[in-house]
């Protein structure tokens, strides 16, 4: 990839060209396709159809789907797509197409959105077609995927830090996947109450959190507490991941 990939008569344009030729290049990688978009759904539908219809257990096949969505459709999508384009240097010389640097990385972390929204869809339809209600708290569910999307997508670019190479991906990027895994199932069952809440420092545990609120679940504060609570302790998150980012995240890998 090359400055002339962009090539374009304004900035938007050039984002435009930039994602369009990332998310051509994620799928053209066959390991990444299947390891970030293939996988994942294969995980999402397994669940769906082992653990059966009822209210009691889909709060957690949905968490469970939010999490790997959130983990593998996204977080490692967006980290080997970062740390292959600084490998590559393709970052440091798209510095100079006339792109500012939050619109290159945006760019470049498209392809790993719209797994994850292509994700979310198909788990969208498969638990529509299974029986499951429509939630009765839908503010909860946005929540959970807006506040989880800005935690993976600053975990990715921290991750990126301590990555050297694409493939090293599938390695550093696995304790993260297991938190969110365990602590969205954890939140999403367990009758959390007392000093089970504390369970919400945990990555992960706001999304089994928020899903479990968004039908209909008690988490012992409260709707509304329950909501605000569990949004912020991902998003604090994310601004702990923002800050790695901001003092060591690096556009050269000569740079450290």
């Amino acid at each position: 990839m090359t400055t002339a990939t962009v090539a374009g008569t304004s900035p938007v344009q050039k984002y435009l060209a930039l994602a369009g030729a990332e998310v051509r290049l994620v799928m053209r990688n066959r390991t990444m396709a299947v390891s970030t978009l293939f996988v994942p759904v294969a995980l999402g539908v397994f669940w769906a159809f082992s653990f059966g219809g009822g209210p009691e257990v889909w709060p957690m096949v949905v968490a469970l789907q939010a999490a790997v969505t959130l983990g593998m459709g996204l977080y490692l999508t967006a980290t080997q797509t970062v740390v292959a384009r600084r490998h590559t240097r393709v970052l440091t010389r798209m510095r100079t197409s006339g792109i500012s640097d939050p619109g290159l990385l945006v760019a470049t972390l498209t392809p790993a959105v719209v797994i994850a929204l292509v994700q979310i869809v198909i788990f969208a339809a498969i638990d529509l077609v299974m029986g499951v209600a429509a939630p009765v708290n839908p503010i909860a569910l946005v929540a959970m995927l807006l506040a989880g999307t800005a935690l993976m997508v600053t975990a990715a670019l921290a991750t990126s830090v301590i990555t050297p190479s694409p493939e090293r991906a599938q390695i550093t990027t696995l304790p993260l996947v297991f938190v969110m895994l365990g602590g969205a199932i954890a939140m999403a069952v367990i009758p959390a109450q007392g000093w089970l809440q504390a369970l919400l420092v945990v990555p992960g545990a706001g999304v089994g959190t928020l899903v479990r609120l968004a039908w209909g679940g008690e988490v012992g504060m409260g709707a509304v507490t329950g909501t605000l609570v569990a949004t912020l302790s991902l998003l604090v998150w994310a601004g702990v991941f923002a800050r790695v980012v901001q003092q060591r995240f690096r556009w050269d890998p000569r740079n450290g």
